[in-house]
Parts: C-alpha cells; structure tokens; sequence
C-alpha cells in the first residue's frame, strides 16, 4: 500500500516527512533496521541475528509492501535520511479482518522529537480510513517506558501479558505486554 508524503515539523523545527519507500532505498532501511537493533533491546530482532537480513531482503520486504493492499511500510527521513520507521499490517481473514497492527522503531538520535507520535497518527488515521477495521493492535517488551507512554497517550490499552517471552542476551527474561486501540 502507498501513502502520499506527509510533512511534519519536528519540536527541535526540523521539517521531516513521512512516505513509503522504494525498494532502491533497501539499503537505507537495512542500515535504519541495524542501527535501531543495535540502540535498544526493545526492538523484537536482535544484532545477533543480524545474518538473518540483507539487502536484497529488505528490497524484496519493500516490493511487498508497496504492493500490498493490507500493508504499509512508511519511512521517516530528516534531511533527507531514513531515521525511522513504522508499519501497519491488516487481517485479510473473514474473522480477523476487523483488526490491524503496528509497529515502530525509530534511531535514537531522533527520539523525544514528535516522530513516533506523528507516526502513530499516521497508522491510525490509516486503520480509521480503512472499511470494517474496529481495532489496531500493538506488542511492546518489558520496560519499554517511553513507547508505552506514547501508546496510552494514543489510547491504545493493555489487554495481555506473555510472561518471560523475551530472552535477552544476558539470559535476562522479560515480559511482552499486548495493548489494542478501539477505533
């Protein structure tokens, strides 16, 4: 699914713009992938498993998208740089299609500046446009503060738990918590 360009103004005035990529820009979104892998733990793929993506990978993932009809990739570039990303992912099933989900993952670098917000604007606005969808749903990990502030922020609500479904490199196990926004 394509989405026309949407400017957003940064709160430090930066002017940025939200669109879906081409599949040319593969190379941007393997490194963005990488580097937001690499800043936190609280992304559900790990530099571990770094061998696992590729380019081509991430070329043939983007083709997919823009040629979907229940999916949409849409980057985040500031001066021109992919700095993030966020995903919306439809039900196409006849018991399910009333429900979407998303997914955000932004460099740190550009964190606290209005990204994820206008991105989950975004994603909403798109699940609201779309016939029949009554819900988007969304995962975060344990101890994911920031991302779970903005979520409730945006109204989405805690509906489960899955106990210990995060192993950390450390052998660390955390929580992953399913939240739901009522359209």
């Amino acid at each position: 699914m394509i989405i026309e360009p949407i400017p957003i103004r940064l709160k430090d005035g930066r002017e940025a713009v939200l669109r879906c990529l081409t599949p040319e820009e593969a190379p941007a979104l393997f490194e963005s992938f990488l580097r937001c892998a690499e800043e936190t733990h609280f992304l559900y793929v790990d530099p571990m498993d770094r061998d696992k993506y590729s380019v081509d990978g991430e070329r043939g993932f983007l083709e997919e998208y823009n040629s979907s009809e229940s999916a949409a990739l849409i980057g985040c570039f500031v001066d021109g740089r992919l700095v993030g990303t966020c995903d919306i992912t439809f039900k196409t099933d006849f018991k399910s299609r009333h429900r979407g989900g998303v997914g955000i993952a932004i460099q740190r670098e550009f964190w606290s500046l209005g990204i994820g917000t206008a991105m989950l604007q975004t994603l909403i606005s798109i699940a609201r446009s779309r016939q029949g969808v009554t819900q988007l749903e969304l995962d975060f990990i344990e101890g994911n503060s920031r991302a779970r502030a903005l979520y409730e922020k945006m109204g989405f609500r805690i509906c489960g738990v899955i106990p210990d479904a995060i192993r950390l490199s450390d052998g660390t196990l955390l929580n992953e918590y399913m939240m739901i926004l009522k359209l």
